[in-house]
Order: structure tokens, then C-alpha cells, then sequence
């Protein structure tokens, strides 16, 4: 064997050593959660006494068996769901040697090699791959906006959704999810998860202010630009209203255009959306709206959504 050939074969062979370290470190904080029929799902001792995973994986609230890193079994407890990220928070008694080692994912980028582990019975098992795309300010498919998401190429499998992403010293990055974006294989930042925990652990969901109301974009002639010294050409139409709903109670009709949203252009749902979230617990969103030809304002009190779910 020539000396380059040996070389690169050495290299093989750290890389290999290296991986199969991370997967045993990343194990020692990996739980099987036994709350679906036929295979469980996996979990993350996130920090002590509290264990997070993919919310629709674990389809019962009451009292939850799971199987820790070791082998031995306990007990958890829902303490909140967020459905739009698709995360869950367990508690469960102290269980601090258990607790996941972090890493900085800031630094990720398009090619970045990465590990999906998971527990999906008592052994662990894992996959490997690259992050493929980098998403940033990402929308989920249930309205949720997320700073950043990492698409990943490689398999999340069967009970491998709630497990975590991992470097190559076993630290981890995130969150494997397999359903978050329909189908294609996904992970939250280790600081998603933590801005939803936190909200999860203090009050069991996460707030997500909505009015009620349904709508679709439209273009603005340019006389009507023209006659309301308008800044943009798009509002939002609105074509259906929620009996009783927060725009219903305020006077919002269909037909009604949005142009604004607490004195910002408002052109797509995503807009509104943003618009929406940035108010405060119990505070109001004025809506410039043009009705009939006219420019309306109303006060809009958005309800709760996350309190019902």
C-alpha cells in the first residue's frame, strides 16, 4: 500500500471512530417515549427533568412510559404542546446526568456534515448526512415562523422524529423532525426549541395571536393608488370571517381590503401574520382597510389561538 494510500485509508478510520463516538455520547441523553402504537418515538433530555420531542409523535397526554438512556423506565408528563413547531415539553423526575450537551449551530452551513440519532427501542441508531439548505425566517405549514430551520439529506426514520441533530463530538444542534414540513426532513435550532420551552414550561403553550379572518392578495388599481396617496400597489382581500371571531366582533366585512397593519404595508398573509404576532398579550392592531371605495381604521383585539389547542 502506498504511503498516500495509507493515508487517506487512516483517515477513514478516524472519521469512523469519530462518528461512532458521537452517536455514543448523543445516546446518553436520547429517551424512547412509548405514547403511539408499534414504534416509539424519540426524545431529548433537554435540560433537567424536562424532556422535549416532535409533538405529533406522542399522541396521549396522561401519564407517558419512557424508556431512558440506560434502559430504565419512568414516567412523564405533558407540560405543553405547540402544534405550529410541531414540539412537545415532558417533565420527568431529575434526570440530570442525562442532559444533552449543547453545540453552537450558528456556525452550520450548506454542506456541513451532521448526524440524526434516535431511539426508536432501546438501542439507538442514527443516520448521516449533510444539512442541505439553510431556511431563514421559515414559515411553518401551520403559520409558525421560525429564524431558522435546517433542511437535511439524509434519512429522519421511522422513530427517529424528537431525536436530535448532532455534530461530529456528538453535541447537539437541533431538533430532527420528519413532519414539520410535510414529509421532508427538517431540524430546529437548539434556540427555536428553547424560545418555544420556555414559553411551554411557563404557561403550556405558546401564544399565537389570530383575528379570525381569511384572505387572499389582490392588486390595487393605480387610480385607487392614486386617490389615497397609497405607498403600495397589494392588500390583502378579505373573503371569509370566523363567526364571533376578534374581526368579526370589531365590524371587519367581507370584501373588505387590508392595506395596513399598525401603519405597515400589508401585501401577503405573511404579512398580516407577522403584523399579528408582534402585538402585544391583551393589546389591539389598527387595521387601514378600504371599504366601498373608502379608507377605514379599526381596532382589532386578536384572540389567543395557541390557549385552545
Amino acid at each position: 500500500m502506498s504511503p498516500k494510500s495509507e493515508s487517506g485509508s487512516n483517515t477513514l478510520v478516524e472519521l469512523s471512530s469519530q462518528l461512532a463516538a458521537a452517536v455514543e455520547i448523543a445516546g446518553n441523553s436520547v429517551v424512547a417515549i412509548h405514547a403511539r402504537r408499534r414504534i416509539p418515538s424519540s426524545g431529548i433530555v433537554w435540560r433537567d427533568g424536562v424532556i422535549v420531542s416532535a409533538s405529533h409523535t406522542v399522541r396521549r397526554d396522561d401519564e407517558i412510559p419512557v424508556t431512558l438512556p440506560n434502559g430504565d423506565s419512568t414516567v412523564a408528563t405533558v407540560a405543553g404542546r405547540d402544534p405550529a413547531t410541531d414540539l412537545i415539553a415532558l417533565r420527568i423526575k431529575s434526570a440530570k446526568s442525562y442532559v444533552a450537551p449543547r453545540a453552537d449551530s450558528s456556525s452550520l452551513r450548506v454542506g456541513s456534515l451532521v448526524l440524526a440519532v434516535g431511539r426508536p427501542g432501546r438501542s439507538v441508531s442514527a443516520s448521516f448526512g449533510i444539512i442541505s439548505a439553510v431556511g431563514e425566517g421559515w414559515r411553518s405549514w401551520q403559520g409558525a415562523r421560525i429564524d431558522r430551520v435546517f433542511r437535511l439529506d439524509l434519512s429522519v426514520y421511522d422513530g427517529f422524529s424528537g431525536g436530535p441533530l448532532v455534530d461530529a463530538s456528538g453535541a447537539v444542534l437541533g431538533l430532527n423532525n420528519s413532519a414539520l414540513a410535510r414529509g421532508t426532513p427538517m431540524a430546529l435550532p437548539a434556540k427555536a426549541v428553547d424560545r418555544v420551552l420556555d414559553e411551554l414550561l411557563e404557561s403550556g403553550h405558546v401564544r399565537r395571536p389570530f383575528i379570525g379572518v381569511a384572505v387572499q392578495p389582490v392588486a390595487l388599481s393605480a387610480s385607487l393608488v392614486k386617490q389615497h396617496q397609497l405607498g403600495h400597489d397589494s392588500g390583502l382581500l378579505i373573503v371569509s370571517i370566523a363567526d364571533a371571531s376578534p374581526a368579526d366582533k370589531a365590524g371587519v366585512l367581507l370584501g373588505d381590503v387590508l392595506l395596513e397593519a399598525n401603519g405597515q404595508s400589508i401585501g401577503r398573509p405573511d404579512d398580516l401574520l407577522d403584523a399579528l404576532s408582534s402585538v402585544e398579550t391583551g393589546g389591539a392592531v389598527a387595521l387601514k382597510l378600504l371599504r366601498g371605495g373608502t379608507i377605514k381604521t379599526v381596532s382589532v383585539t386578536p384572540a389567543d389561538r395557541g390557549a385552545g389547542e
